[in-house]
């Protein structure tokens, strides 16, 4: 057997050994109600730094498998298409249930991905309760600046956890804390629900410990920009202070404070050329904090893109998700921002293959769905295989986002006049932001975030931290075909809207669940 097929056979007995723990000890289905089976104890199951290595990768494993879709996909649903930068597109129910911002408890979208959120936090519980227990001297083996393996895979499994946290916490707000696993006894399986003040303390608990032991850089680009890192650690606490009391008791000199640790550590530039961030032509680059990589061809790609482009570039002759609205093209025309646009969406002539409710036109007695937005970030479909990585974390979000504290900190001015701030416009041909006032500078950062981050998953937490949300939504006057007439429509967006409901079946399961208000 080959070296290859040697590594392919350990990779697959990991993963089934991963799986079999996690369903016997804590499996997020059932949010940890199963008792231990299959004789697996805890002193069998991690033995030696390989088994410890072995677990590290499965944690991340929940990025770029996405644990039932959250990370390849349904980030971009919340965050584009429950705002106001995309319709649902597509037929699946669910996903125009979270677009016309009528999400029951029962759906399949939001009852999923509270597992995979959760399946990844537990998956990080796991090498964070037994990493420490295992007698094998090859992990304190001192590395750099005087840091063992040991403390660097129990850093990597905090940051992964605080991840996950910080998306449950702003797609449901108040969740239950789970740091613990292996127990079957009721206190630590039907778990109640936590303020959102408690659920943010964590995270920022596990990122100050992770940051301890992180290096600044791996051995490799590739390695940089996926495994945790300094510089992810400190991006993401920047963006944790952000929404703690958002949107109006923000500690913006923290945000700041961290957003500088970022962009002064030397590891990050902003691209001089918006473009090729998406061209697959310069991966890894340097302006990437936090991506998903993927492998083109292999069990390791992206399936993304074939949800997303157009025919030409699938080959597929069936309705495509998340397309692009209205009023997010008329921003970008509006700012004049061809770079960006055309970066961000790509128009197809589909010749009538579906119809599109909101970019139908008539042609006489009959209407037409023609020239049609879809979005184009991701670009290589390659049949269900793209290889195409997926920006979680970049340095354009980082640098937007201090220009926010500092604006609030010191000044409208101050803020318009931060280097890095002027090159994100002048990459893409625009002049530099010339706000009035510091009101005025907030809401131009709002609309810079959104023609920067269009299509990266952003929009709806952006307006939901910044109190916009519902003003931004009900705004919006859409015009939809319905029964072959174009009629005119409007969100009902309300305050309780800016979270999730918590899922049906995890209620069902767990009486101490409490409902988010209005569902």
């Amino acid at each position: 057997m080959t070296m290859y097929n040697n590594k392919k056979m350990r990779k697959i007995y990991y993963k089934i050994l991963i799986f079999t723990l996690l369903t016997t000890f804590f499996s997020c289905g059932d949010f940890l109600e199963r008792k231990p089976k299959l004789g697996l104890t805890e002193g069998t199951v991690l033995r030696d730094r390989n088994d410890a290595e072995a677990f590290i990768t499965s944690c991340y494993d929940g990025l770029q498998e996405g644990f039932d879709e959250y990370y390849v996909w349904d980030r971009f649903i919340y965050g584009d298409a429950m705002a106001d930068n995309a319709y649902s597109g597509g037929d699946d129910p669910d996903i125009i249930q979270i677009d016309k911002l009528t999400v029951a408890a029962n759906n399949l979208v939001v009852m999923r991905d509270w597992k995979s959120l959760y399946g990844g936090i537990l998956r990080c519980n796991v090498v964070l309760k037994y990493v420490p227990e295992i007698a094998d001297k090859d992990l304190d083996n001192v590395l750099t600046d005087g840091i063992s393996r040991r403390q660097q895979i129990l850093a990597e499994a905090a940051f992964l956890r605080a991840f996950h946290y910080f998306n449950i916490v702003r797609l449901w707000g108040d969740v239950p804390i789970v740091t613990t696993t292996g127990s079957i006894a009721p206190e630590d399986i039907f778990l109640p629900r936590l303020p959102k003040s408690d659920v943010i303390k964590q995270i920022i608990n596990d990122l100050l410990f992770a940051s301890q032991y992180l290096p600044q850089k791996w051995a490799n680009n590739s390695e940089t920009c996926s495994r945790a890192t300094l510089g992810m650690a400190n991006a993401l606490m920047a963006k944790v202070y952000a929404i703690d009391g958002a949107p109006h008791n923000v500690n913006w000199a923290k945000v700041e404070e961290y957003c500088n640790k970022v962009i002064d550590s030397g590891i990050y530039d902003l691209l001089d050329d918006f473009n090729s961030l998406f061209d697959d032509a310069h991966r890894n680059n340097r302006e990437s904090i936090l991506i998903v990589q993927y492998l083109a061809g292999t069990e390791e790609s992206n399936y993304a893109p074939q949800l997303l482009l157009p025919p030409s570039k699938t080959g597929d002759t069936w309705r495509k998700y998340i397309t692009p609205s209205h009023d997010l093209i008329a921003d970008f025309d509006n700012e004049g921002d061809e770079i960006r646009k055309n970066a961000s969406i790509i128009f197809e002539d589909i010749k009538n293959i579906w119809t599109d409710e909101y970019y139908s036109v008539q042609n006489g007695s009959r209407w037409e769905t023609r020239t049609l937005p879809f979005p184009y970030k991701m670009r290589h479909a390659n049949g269900w295989q793209s290889g195409d990585q997926i920006y979680l974390i970049r340095l354009a979000d980082i640098v937007l986002l201090r220009a926010e504290a500092v604006n609030q900190t010191k000044g409208f001015a101050t803020a318009a006049d931060d280097p890095l701030l002027k090159k994100i416009r002048q990459r893409v041909g625009l002049q530099p932001i010339a706000p009035s006032s510091k009101e005025q500078m907030a809401e131009l950062l709002l609309r810079e975030r959104r023609l920067e981050l269009a299509f990266e998953g952003h929009r709806f937490y952006d307006l939901q931290r910044s109190g916009k949300f519902v003003e931004t939504m009900n705004n919006i006057e859409l015009n939809i075909l319905i029964s072959n007439k174009m009629e005119i429509r409007k969100y009902n967006a309300q305050t309780f809207m800016n979270l999730l409901p918590i899922p049906q079946s995890e209620r069902d399961r767990n009486k101490n669940l409490s409902q988010n208000e209005g569902y």
